[in-house]
């Protein structure tokens, strides 16, 4: 039989239990003027709690004044009677802090939060005093570490300053509110039984129901939620009534957060993992551009070219033909930069040097059909650039542009730097390219270099590799001529 009422009363609506329930409080209106009267005692109560609470805020608050006092003068002076000071000063203050009301039942959200800050940083405080202290004035860290010293003392005179206001202002507010009502109190007694009436009759409809004990659950489990702890098991409540609907709903809001966050820390960690693959590849791809520098440097026997370069330059030599020995020897130089230079970079100055050896080789095999200029101020001569992004410019400029044309033409290098950024530009009055080619080209610099020729696409590889920003443009007419521009600065880490 009790069980068939318990399970009737869970499945009434919360109006349906309120009528039943008024019908058994009208027992308790003859303690509506013991109520009333116990009002006026709690109210004295409340008072000497707010005076109480106003008291340790106060006390604290001077205690730490004079903490900072006493601190700056044993630093000033480290004797034996500031130091004692100091320690009975400390113990005040932490005695006055653990006086300060921390139950956040009584005390409301904001105050408790405030004292939570100044109680945790306190101890930080603390242990910060001790470290400076331990300290000597003369350790390199000294100042600044006594500088945080100052920095949480001032942090915590706020926040003392703050919590002062909050219960003052409390305070305030709850005398506002009670002394009209007190002094009110005599006139409306009637009134105020009719109010404790509601009152029982509220508390009796969600104690009987059992709903004080509901909603405790529903504050631990929210207060473990916010603390992302989801282990907690699904709150029960037996009845179908809107108390039951809402437990429902928190269980469904519970289970999704959980599944929300768990799917957001799933794509952190995906994000994570591709951006580490993504600066991988990248290593990846600057080593292969060095593996293919060196293969490129090392397909040739340096000793044996370089002895077989010595003996035909003796023979020009004996056989009196100093520009066939002038172009053994520019031979001679850049095989032995190309072949012997390990480093991904050297001065601008030696990848000139290389570029006249070159380009005097060519002056010798077109003659009056090539002519160059070089113009880069002396003071870039010492900016470090990637081996070989002259050479290979130049070398495509002569074969696929002057070369082709019956007349010849010049070539012209230029180099600036402009806002920490390297400008180098070769032009040539060649042959030059037609639309359909340009495009091709410039589609397979935007593609990252795939499709481009081995020395502009290995040109183009490196500084994208070696620099923040590195960026390479064509630009070429049919029959005028063509144009690249390499600019590249900022080397990364």
């Amino acid at each position: 039989m009790g069980k068939r009422l318990l399970a009737r009363w869970y499945q009434m609506t919360l109006n349906r239990k309120l009528y039943m329930a008024i019908g058994s409080v009208g027992i308790i209106m003859g303690f509506s003027i013991f109520i009333n009267l116990k009002v006026a005692y709690i109210f004295i109560d409340d008072a000497r709690g707010i005076m109480d609470d106003n008291l340790a805020c106060y006390k604290f608050q001077e205690s730490m004044a004079q903490e900072r006092g006493i601190f700056a003068s044993l630093i000033s002076s480290r004797t034996m009677e500031n130091l004692e000071i100091y320690q009975r000063v400390c113990q005040d203050t932490k005695a006055y802090l653990s006086s300060l009301p921390y139950e956040y039942e009584k005390i409301g959200e904001d105050r408790y939060g405030v004292t939570w800050n100044i109680i945790n940083g306190y101890e930080t405080y603390e242990k910060q005093k001790d470290k400076v202290l331990a300290m000597k004035q003369g350790d390199p860290d000294y100042i600044r570490e006594l500088y945080k010293v100052y920095s949480m003392q001032k942090y915590l005179d706020q926040y003392a300053s703050r919590l002062t206001k909050v219960v003052l202002m409390s305070g305030n507010d709850y005398y506002e509110n009670r002394v009209p009502v007190l002094k009110r109190m005599p006139y409306l007694l009637v009134a105020i039984s009719l109010t404790a009436f509601l009152i029982l009759v509220v508390f009796i409809r969600f104690f009987t129901g059992n709903i004080v004990k509901i909603m405790m659950q529903l504050a631990t489990v929210s207060g473990r939620i916010e603390k992302n702890d989801f282990s907690s098991p699904d709150v029960v409540w037996e009845g179908t009534d809107e108390i039951g609907r809402l437990v429902h709903a928190f269980n469904k809001m519970k289970h999704s957060t959980k599944n929300f966050i768990s799917a957001t820390e799933e794509k952190r960690q995906i994000e994570e993992k591709l951006y580490k693959h993504e600066l991988e590849r990248a290593d990846l791809e600057k080593r292969f551009s060095m593996a293919q520098l060196q293969l490129i440097k090392s397909q040739l026997n340096p000793h044996f070219l370089f002895n077989t370069l010595n003996m035909i330059t003796r023979m020009a030599q004996m056989e009196e033909a100093p520009v066939t020995e002038e172009m053994l020897v520019s031979i001679g130089n850049l095989l032995r930069y190309s072949l012997r230079t390990a480093n991904a970079f050297e001065p601008l100055e030696q990848e000139l040097k290389v570029a006249r050896d070159y380009m005097y080789i060519q002056k010798m095999r077109f003659g009056d059909r090539l002519s160059w200029n070089i113009d880069c101020e002396e003071e870039l001569y010492k900016e470090e650039v990637p081996v070989f992004i002259l050479q290979p410019l130049l070398e495509n400029a002569v074969i696929h542009g002057i070369s082709e044309k019956e007349n010849g033409g010049s070539i012209f290098i230029s180099i600036r730097k402009q806002a920490e950024l390297l400008h180098i530009l070769i032009s040539d009055t060649g042959r030059g390219m037609d639309p359909v080619k340009l495009a091709e080209i410039r589609n397979a610099i935007e593609t990252e270099g795939k499709g481009l020729g081995i020395g502009l696409g290995n040109i183009y590889r490196r500084i994208s590799s070696y620099y923040e920003y590195g960026k390479v443009t064509i630009d070429s007419t049919l029959d005028q001529g063509t144009e690249v521009t390499i600019v590249f600065g900022g080397k990364k880490g």
